[in-house]
């Protein structure tokens, strides 16, 4: 079994309440994080059925604009390849049936792969909660700042990027393992 990282919009309400978006094999990709990166809150799994929060919960009001802003301003600054990526990315994750109130990113899988227990994992979810609002907000401050670039990025894991196409992660689909609805 492959270990991912699985992402949903959460449509608080709805009669469908998660929509598919995303997984990731076994890593935790830039853009998730990224996507769950505006008050991001550990909560519990909609895929595992545990007490211990091991999944993220984002406010994607906050997120969507500025990942797809993120990948407007990123595009002339890497390889032409990646022109077709976020464009993509950029069509699905404006989808009318994937505008949910939340991103919710689900991280078991990866845990398990890690060989964590559920407390660790726990912990780990926290940990991971506030990793990604540091990236987030370095990317909001970043595509708001004049002139900036690639190199203007101060938080190590996006300094550290050497191919955006394959290390970002954007690749998103209405079909991932773990379907939710």
């Amino acid at each position: 079994m492959a270990n991912r990282s699985y992402l949903y919009t959460r449509h608080i309400g709805a009669e469908v309440e998660f929509r598919d978006i995303a997984e990731w094999n076994s890593d935790i990709p830039l853009a998730h994080l990224i996507l769950v990166g505006a008050n991001p809150t550990p909560c519990k799994s909609a895929i595992w059925t545990v007490d211990e929060k091991i999944a993220i919960e984002g406010d994607a009001s906050e997120t969507r604009p500025v990942f797809l802003a993120f990948l407007e301003w990123l595009t002339p600054q890497v390889d032409s390849g990646f022109a077709t990526s976020a464009s993509e990315a950029r069509e699905y994750l404006m989808r009318e049936d994937r505008q949910g109130e939340k991103f919710h990113l689900e991280l078991g899988e990866i845990y398990e792969l890690e060989g964590l227990d559920l407390p660790e994992m726990e912990s780990e979810t926290e940990t991971n909660a506030v990793l990604a609002e540091e990236v987030f907000l370095d990317v909001k401050r970043v595509i708001h700042t004049e002139g900036s670039t690639i190199d203007s990025f101060e938080h190590e894991q996006l300094r550290g990027i050497s191919d955006w196409q394959q290390q970002l992660g954007c690749y998103f689909t209405h079909v991932v393992y773990f379907n939710l609805g």
